[in-house]
């Protein structure tokens, strides 16, 4: 009689992501590469991704928290996440940007390197960019909203740019979740790169009302954090936070969005062992640049 609860354990399971429950898979990943060794990690765990990955969205710091920002790493970043034979979109984090000693060349860095970065791949020409912050995306598959946020944690470099961009982005929130509502869109998916934090609070607050005008799932991936958090959060009953590990630590996160309303998201924090991560097939640029520090990067 004990096997009775176990075997209804396991159907109830197995029916969390059952294949007619699911609408998609994504993976997700941050903080990675801070060592040259994790260029290796990285270069092979994008190569291991499952062949029914949709997508892939690195959520900032892609370099070392170091004031220095040199282009040859933006450079060096960008050719291994090429090498990805999944679809990658990548939103800032604060290490790349405004922890810089400066910020401003810093950021033309990244719009040189990692702007539009899917349209590398085929099949998201239909992705939305906000005119004023090109780094904010939106796009539906599948009745899956997924939104893409400018939000970093750091050092406030600029209080007015700060405030603003937390406008934007929240009014990019609203015009995807609130404004999108009547389309057949099920869930919403939103990252960032920042935790919930001091300096972001006021933005977070917002973004918690917005989510529960939306009033169906919505989950917060971000980065940041270095360790791995899920939660309920903002006080908003449909709303979950998940924070990735240090990629470094762990392999892209994989996302499940299913249409079960008790389990709408369902996570695996492992990836399948398989041959395609050897080195002979990593990307060249796995290897660090020779001198970071040229004269004139920075």
């Amino acid at each position: 009689m004990r096997l009775l609860p176990l075997f209804c354990c396991l159907i109830v399971s197995a029916a969390i992501a059952s294949p007619k429950d699911v609408r998609i898979t994504f993976a997700a990943m941050g903080d990675v590469p801070y060592r040259p060794e994790e260029r290796v990690k990285l270069a092979a765990d994008l190569l291991r991704l499952p062949q029914d990955t949709a997508f892939i969205v690195h959520l900032g710091d892609i370099k070392p928290g170091t004031p220095f920002c040199g282009e040859r790493e933006y450079a060096d970043i960008a050719r291994i996440l090429k090498g990805s034979k999944v679809p990658v979109f990548i939103i800032p984090g604060d290490n790349e940007w405004n922890d810089c000693s400066r910020p401003g060349r810093a950021w033309g860095y990244w719009l040189d390197h990692f702007k539009a970065f899917e349209g590398q791949w085929s099949g998201f020409e239909d992705v939305a960019r906000q005119e004023s912050h090109q780094a904010n995306f939106a796009f539906v598959r599948n009745s899956v909203l997924f939104v893409g946020l400018h939000l970093v944690g750091g050092r406030v470099h600029d209080k007015t740019e700060w405030d603003e961009r937390h406008e934007a982005d929240l009014e990019w929130l609203r015009t995807h979740l609130l404004q999108r509502r009547k389309e057949n869109i099920s869930t919403a998916v939103v990252f960032g790169h920042s935790q919930p934090s001091t300096a972001t609070k006021v933005f977070f607050e917002s973004f918690g009302e917005i989510a529960e005008q939306f009033a169906r799932p919505v989950l917060y991936v971000h980065g940041d954090g270095h360790r791995w958090v899920r939660e309920k959060s903002f006080k908003v009953r449909q709303m979950q936070r998940i924070q990735v590990d240090q990629g470094g630590n762990a392999p892209p996160l994989l996302i499940t969005v299913t249409d079960d309303v008790l389990h709408p998201f369902v996570v695996d924090r492992r990836l399948p062992d398989t041959s395609a991560s050897s080195s002979a097939r990593l990307p060249k640029a796995v290897e660090p640049a020779e001198d970071l520090r040229r004269s004139g990067e920075d």
